[in-house]
């Protein structure tokens, strides 16, 4: 980079050297220093914003940031680099696969110009090509996958059916790429007419996890066109009992079920190297940065725009929208094809996002609109009372889960949250009988499920309830749920209300070690030092709990102890049809997120 290369270092956490060392297979020069000598400004100030933008994920400013260092410094491997793999990454994939070819000539190891380079043969239909570009070799677990598959479909688009199979086959490597090559094996041996085999491999692939909604989509496709439809119903009828309103599962249903030919999953090799690329970037997530299951997403989505049945963008989309992306991750929510079944998740997904981008009433119009166009979409209506939940509007949100209930005919274990949902909406609402009964509910379709434990019970001790059941049925929560704060918060809590104050200093110190930025348990604990004469502590409590931030009403009553030095009670202890003055702490999923309890998304692949 000239002179602008000279003198100061980059912190070791900027994400170009770690992207360099995983795309290029080697540092760049010029990732090492920068300079003192601001003389150029242009460029040195581009190149600051692109580091800051890359600290901040925000893609499409470092994208362009790069490009413009780029264009004052062209002979600068890293800015040639980053621009190469952000403009991939934000879909300018002609200014990506220009830079891709002079990296090739300056780089020949970089991964990410042979990737580029690949997938713009494979949509050429190029296929000797795309083979001659990508290799045959890669340097780790995932070039290793990539390649072998993405090179399994060049065969097969050659007409080389049996040496694309064979080279799957060869793959060797981590356990997680057993799916991959039995999915991947079965589309191709489908495509080649060989039906039968295919059923074999999807069945193995079942068999080792039947969660996997592409899997058992795949098998009933294949079911259906060996003339053995009521089989391939059964599968899915089967799967949809335990993942009810899955996209894909419900469209394939439906397509199966109409008596139509039945098209296979994947119909092209550039078709079936999206899925390869869609596969992989989403299962990468987020753990090591978004940029490389971006750039592998992004790619899926140049070879076939719907990859995975609009699947591709609703995982990109919501990549982006997570780590601070999100008017580009809205876009990508919303551009899923009407005709695909992962529409109606992606305009779901848009409206969530809007909520947390503090853009409540565009939310809200977006779920309205949602339900409007698909009335029997049950998830955009929990999805939307998870939202009014969120911002206290508790009347409108048990109505929402009321119309989502009416929907299920028979409810079962997946729809336990629903009714906890519900039941939360109806005890802050002051109305416990029926918040009381959607508990139970809950209880009765997924037994000893901890969160709702913990909340009846809470509740129950709360109200001077059913207070020996109310302590056991906490207790047990936390049996289940050993770490978490909240549950031991409540039989901390519960061990107060009952008089047992040393068993409820024990308990309550243990909430406060595992959530100790929490106002609420803190209190609790001042309140529990206080009654067993430690009341220093006590006071120390009270003050630390108002300065994390507690809330009206609990803020009042803190402030008032801290102000007589001394415990003062609630004025009144509840009625047992009133609303405790503090409710539950919660470890529920946050609105729109899936708890750990809680069955898989709609989108598992």
């Amino acid at each position: 980079m000239g002179r602008v290369m000279r003198g100061m270092r980059m912190g070791r956490s900027v994400p170009a050297i770690a992207l360099a060392v995983l795309l290029l297979g080697h540092a760049a020069h010029a990732a090492t220093v920068v300079t003192e000598d601001f003389g150029e400004e242009t460029l040195a100030g581009d190149f600051l914003s692109a580091l800051n933008a890359d600290a901040e994920k925000d893609l499409d400013k470092a994208s362009f940031f790069y490009q413009r260092s780029l264009h004052q410094d062209p002979d600068d491997l890293l800015f040639l680099e980053r621009a190469l793999v952000l403009s991939a990454s934000t879909g300018e994939m002609a200014d990506a696969q220009r830079y891709a070819d002079t990296m090739l000539r300056r780089a020949p190891d970089s991964r990410a110009a042979r990737l580029v380079l690949a997938v713009a043969d494979f949509k050429e239909g190029k296929y000797p090509d795309a083979q001659l570009v990508l290799g045959t070799k890669g340097t780790d677990a995932l070039g290793e996958l990539t390649k072998g598959l993405l090179n399994a479909w060049a065969d097969f688009g050659r007409g080389n059916t049996d040496q694309a199979l064979a080279r799957i086959q060869s793959l060797k490597g981590e356990a997680w790429f057993e799916p991959f090559k039995l999915l991947h094996s079965s589309y191709i041996a489908t495509l080649a007419g060989r039906s039968e085999d295919a059923l074999k491999l999807l069945k193995q692939a079942r068999d080792a996890d039947q969660n996997a909604v592409r899997i058992t989509e795949g098998y009933a496709r294949v079911l259906a066109q060996l003339n053995r439809r009521d089989e391939a119903v059964q599968v899915l009828d089967e799967y949809l009992t335990r993942f009810p309103d899955n996209p894909l599962a419900t469209a394939t249903l439906a397509e199966i079920k109409s008596g139509k030919p039945v098209k296979p999953s994947v119909g092209t090799p550039a078709q079936g190297a999206a899925e390869v690329l869609a596969g992989i970037g989403a299962a990468l997530g987020d753990d090591g940065g978004i940029e490389v299951p971006t750039l592998f997403l992004r790619l899926a989505m140049h070879l076939d725009p719907n990859a995975s049945d609009g699947l591709a963008a609703v995982t990109l989309g919501s990549l982006l929208v997570d780590n601070g992306n999100g008017d580009t991750g809205i876009k990508l929510l919303e551009s899923v094809d009407p005709a695909e079944p992962f529409r109606s998740l992606g305009l779901l997904r848009a409206a969530l996002a809007l909520d947390q981008m503090d853009k409540a009433g565009e939310a809200e119009t977006a779920f309205k609109a949602s339900i409007e166009r698909n009335p029997d979409d049950i998830q955009a209506r929990i999805a939307f009372g998870n939202m009014l939940r969120s911002h206290e509007r508790f009347k409108e949100s048990a109505d929402l889960y009321s119309s989502a209930i009416s929907k299920i005919p028979n409810p079962g274990k997946p729809d336990w949250t629903i009714f906890y949902f519900r039941g939360i909406d109806y005890e802050r609402d002051n109305q416990w009988p029926k918040a009381e009964a959607d508990f139970k509910k809950a209880l009765e379709l997924f037994p000893d499920q901890p969160l709702v434990l913990n909340y009846l019970g809470y509740s129950w001790v709360d109200r001077g309830l059913n207070m020996q059941p109310a302590l056991d049925m906490i207790r047990k929560a936390v049996e289940l749920r050993p770490k978490d704060g909240f549950i031991v918060d409540s039989l901390g809590w519960a061990f107060y209300k009952l008089g047992r104050y040393p068993e409820a200093v024990e308990q309550l110190e243990n909430a406060v070690a595992l959530r100790p930025e929490d106002p609420t348990i803190n209190d609790h604990l001042g309140d529990a030092y206080w009654k067993t004469g430690r009341v220093l502590e006590a006071q120390f409590q009270w003050r630390h709990a108002r300065d994390l931030g507690a809330k009206e009403p609990d803020l009042a009553l803190i402030n008032r102890k801290i102000a007589a030095r001394q415990l003062i009670e609630k004025d009144a202890d509840p009625a047992p049809q009133g609303q405790p003055a503090t409710p539950p702490q919660q470890s529920q999923p946050a609105p729109g997120k899936a708890s750990a309890d809680a069955p898989p998304a709609p989108d598992k692949i």
